[in-house]
């Protein structure tokens, strides 16, 4: 093989394509000398490695093709381009302030993008990771509720197992029960849930083993539990093999070994269990249950269809199990089954009563985004401010650049290259923000398991794009703003630099306006945060504490005991409790059907509980005539239109009631919850399960402890199950409200500072376009009271045009998200408008301050030098 023959081609044809013509005879005879010498000397292997070596190497500007220019601009560009990174980095240096006030604008509002990346990732990321989540419905029903269609999570027992044998397309089902239990290892004991479930539950979810199998769910005596569980009752220790009591009832009881232990689940999950077992088991623990009785319902069932497609086959079959359902069904008519699917079954959880998955934040959902648009919109247009501002102390390097020959794209794409710059710092320090500071803080405040996952080429593919939009639109205007400057005016020093600029001035308008609305939010939710922890229940709810007996034979003894107490004042028996238990009738009227809730309690129920009595009587003490006697509340007379309602009768189930008194509207639940319907029942003696007990002041506590200490006599292998009736909606309510209040203020503050940075660096800059103007004012006789009258003047209208949009915006805004997060929203008032205006003004004096007494310290004499 001829030498020449073996010169590497790829190299070869490298070289040709960068050298000039003229050269190559010249600078590759060079080369090829060399690789022949080589050849004898190193053998051929390494002689075309060192040709490669010398092909890089000659890849130098006094070999490139000129190609009309194109090849040598383009290296010639990349050169620039690192020139003018070069300068950015010096130009950062020499202002740090400007700098510092950049890089602080953009990586705040980078950092809270950042975390609201992470609540919709994490939003959207919930039960996604069922290997099965496109072929795993969830059956619903649609019902005809009081001239509304609500459609509902549960589903016919029987429904399942009908499905599979009717349906061949329907290779899996499972029925979804969950329940109360007591749970007990050892001398461990805890109220727990256990989720009833058919052994394929464990092959349509994807729900991965620690330990053991999933098959042994088969077993009627087997338990599945979860990480969580297992470290609860066992540590590190692997539990397989070992017993757990389950207590069901009064006198239910039943051991199961441990089969099975889980993997921990996914952060993003709603469907997800404490204990598994047989569905099977239900009919133990429950025999009253019928479960040949179509409108016996069960929280949940899923079924699997291999091919989705099948789904509308299945659904057209639907209506001979919605005609059974209605043919034992007396309450509300059934219009239609539905089937969810997995994959979107969160997402549509908003729209589905009694859903299996909960939890569904809109409210969130609508407005984070909004909330990280406004920030990142504040962040940019703060910048563009501060970049005209700093690039008045660079009016002459970009005239000697111009007149060098910098054409005006040229020095557009300069100050663009400086802003990217700037922008990458900002990222830098917005992770850093986000990681340590805003992520740690948001998750606490909403017990969220957000995260960042760097490892998600999604998350980086929304870091490159926010690094460059960010950059970009930040950037543009100032870029063009001052590359339109003419060279001969910056150096006859006619340019009137920001006294006249109109965008500018929109953007600070915006930034104001947004200022505001974020200010109305922070102060709307700091008064709701008071409004709703001083708010009337409806009742007295301080110094009560309740307890729910685990066998209401022991009632009696009990309460007779509690009675010899002498903190207690009064004590009331009861089948239902506010904030914890309640049931469901269906009033027919005339027109139409009624849903109203239904409590059974004793006549010093409403005494203990401080319910008012507007008008009527409240029970006798255990009178036969009151067992057809009722207490309704005003929602329940206003929405059946009764009008005179002491006297009024209705029938439930054809027995027939009276109306006997009336109570003022009362919250069961938390302020989320609307206020519906209610009816008092004389409740029987032998389903009293819950004691409440009204305590002397300052007595709760002691009395705790004594109720806890009798209870561990009466029920030693049942955890005690009462408490405080103040903090009957959940410790963390209360909580969550005011983190709600601390994370709207802490953004408004953020954003009234990006706002402040934004008016500093405008006023700033007319007053530097004005030095000499001022200065010769100075010399008249002005004083400063007078100078610090004419900056002010043109801003105030500024500042009023952003108030005035600003604030009705923010009201309707913030109104509306009160009404989307509650039933009962905190009423609007002036004050919350009024605090808005004045820290607002406040802003304005205070930078027009700055300036001002920047003014009084300096040499008029060093002003009227300017050019």
């Amino acid at each position: 093989m001829e030498p020449s023959k073996q010169i590497p081609k790829l190299a070869h044809k490298f070289f040709k394509w960068y050298c000039r013509g003229d050269r190559y005879e010249e600078l590759h005879g060079d080369i090829e000398e060399f690789f022949y010498d080589r050849i004898e000397e190193k053998g051929l292997r390494k002689a075309q490695w060192l040709y490669l070596m010398d092909v890089l190497r000659g890849c130098q500007s006094y070999a490139w093709k000129n190609n009309n220019g194109q090849f040598h601009s383009k290296f010639n560009h990349l050169i620039m381009l690192k020139n003018y990174f070069k300068t950015s980095l010096r130009s950062m240096m020499r202002n740090p302030l400007s700098s510092f006030i950049n890089i602080f604008g953009l990586s705040m509002s980078i950092g809270i993008c950042l975390v609201v990346y992470a609540f919709m990732d994490y939003q959207y990321s919930i039960d996604q990771h069922h290997e099965h989540k496109n072929e795993v419905y969830l059956v619903t029903f649609y019902v005809d509720k009081e001239g509304e269609t609500l459609q509902y999570g549960k589903s016919p027992v029987m429904l399942a197992e009908t499905l599979k044998l009717d349906y061949p397309q329907i290779s899996k089902t499972s029925r979804v029960e969950d329940r109360n239990v007591v749970v007990k290892y050892k001398n461990k004991v805890f109220h727990e849930e256990v989720r009833y479930v058919d052994p394929e539950f464990l092959e349509m979810f994807t729900f991965p083993l620690k330990w053991g199998e999933p098959s042994s769910l088969q077993g009627l005596n087997n338990i599945i539990i979860s990480a969580e569980m297992s470290e609860k009752y066992f540590a590190d220790v692997n539990p397989i093999g070992y017993d757990l009591m389950l207590k069901f009832g009064d006198d239910i009881k039943k051991t199961f070994t441990i089969t099975g232990v889980a993997e921990p689940f996914p952060d993003a999950h709603q469907i997800s269990f404490d204990f598994l077992i047989n569905f099977s088991n239900f009919g133990y623990t429950h025999p009253e249950i019928d479960f040949k009785d179509w409108y016996k319902l069960v929280d949940a069932t899923f079924v699997q269809i291999e091919n989705p497609t099948d789904v509308a086959l299945i659904h057209a079959g639907m209506d001979k199990y919605r005609d059974l359902v209605n043919s034992t069904n007396n309450d509300w008519e059934m219009l239609s089954f539905q089937f969810e699917q997995l994959a979107t079954l969160f997402d549509r959880s908003q729209y589905i009563s009694e859903s299996i998955t909960y939890n569904y934040d809109e409210a969130g959902r609508i407005t984070l985004p909004i909330l990280g648009l406004f920030m990142l919109v504040l962040g940019c247009f703060n910048y563009i401010n501060i970049a005209i501002v700093s690039a008045s102390k660079r009016l002459k390097e970009i005239g000697v650049r111009k007149s060098i020959g910098a054409s005006k794209m040229a020095t557009v794409i300069q100050f663009l290259s400086e802003n990217i710059l700037v922008t990458s710092f900002a990222l830098l320090v917005g992770i850093f923000l986000a990681v340590s500071l805003f992520l740690p803080w948001f998750i606490g405040i909403s017990q969220m398991r957000l995260s960042l996952n760097f490892g998600d080429e999604n998350l980086w593919l929304f870091v490159i794009a926010l690094t460059l939009i960010t950059g970009v639109i930040s950037g543009l205007y100032p870029a063009f703003y001052i590359s339109k400057f003419q060279t001969v005016h910056i150096f006859k020093g006619v340019v009137k630099f920001g006294q006249k600029n109109l965008l500018t001035k929109v953007f600070l308008c915006v930034q104001l306006m947004l200022a505001s609305i974020l200010i109305i939010s922070a102060v709307t939710f700091t008064q709701n945060t008071d409004f709703q922890t001083t708010r009337d229940w409806g009742y007295d709810q301080h110094n009560v504490l309740y307890l729910k007996l685990p066998d209401v034979s022991a009632f009696p003894e009990f309460k007779d005991l509690l009675a010899q107490n002498p903190n207690i004042l009064s004590l009331a028996g009861s089948a239902h409790h506010l904030g914890h238990q309640v049931d469901y009738d269906i009033i027919q009227t005339p027109e139409r059907r009624y849903e109203v809730r239904l409590m059974s309690v004793e006549p010093e129920y409403f005494e203990t509980m401080k319910l008012r009595l507007l008008e009527g009587t409240t029970f006798n003490a255990h009178y036969e005539s009151d067992k057809r006697m009722v207490l309704v509340n005003e929602s329940f007379i206003n929405n059946l239109n009764i009008t005179d309602a002491v006297g009024h009768t209705f029938k439930v189930d054809s027995i027939k009631y009276e109306i006997t008194g009336v109570i003022q509207d009362f919250h069961i639940y938390s302020f989320y919850d609307k206020i519906r319907p209610t009816y008092f029942t004389l409740a029987d003696t032998d389903k009293l399960s819950y004691i409440s007990m009204r305590v002397k002041p300052g007595s709760s506590y002691d009395t705790y402890n004594a109720l806890r200490e009798e209870w561990a006599t009466f029920f030693p292998e049942t955890p005690f199950l009462g408490g405080h009736q103040a903090d009957v909606w959940g410790a963390d309510y209360y909580e969550m409200e005011a983190n709600q209040g601390d994370f709207v203020r802490a953004v408004a503050l953020i954003a009234v500072l990006l706002a402040t940075m934004g008016f500093y660096g405008l006023v700033t800059l007319n007053v530097s376009g004005r030095v000499r103007e001022f200065s010769i004012r100075k010399v008249l006789g002005a004083g400063l009271k007078n100078i610090a009258g004419i900056i002010t003047k043109q801003y105030l209208a500024l500042l009023m045009v952003a108030i005035l949009i600003g604030i009705p915006t923010g009201f309707f805004l913030v109104e509306s998200l009160l009404n989307l997060l509650y039933e009962y929203p905190m009423p609007m008032n002036h004050s919350i408008w009024l605090l808005s205006v004045v820290i607002l003004v406040s802003i304005l004096f205070l930078v027009v301050l700055t300036q001002v007494k920047k003014l009084a310290k300096s040499n008029p004499v060093e002003g009227l030098k300017v050019e």
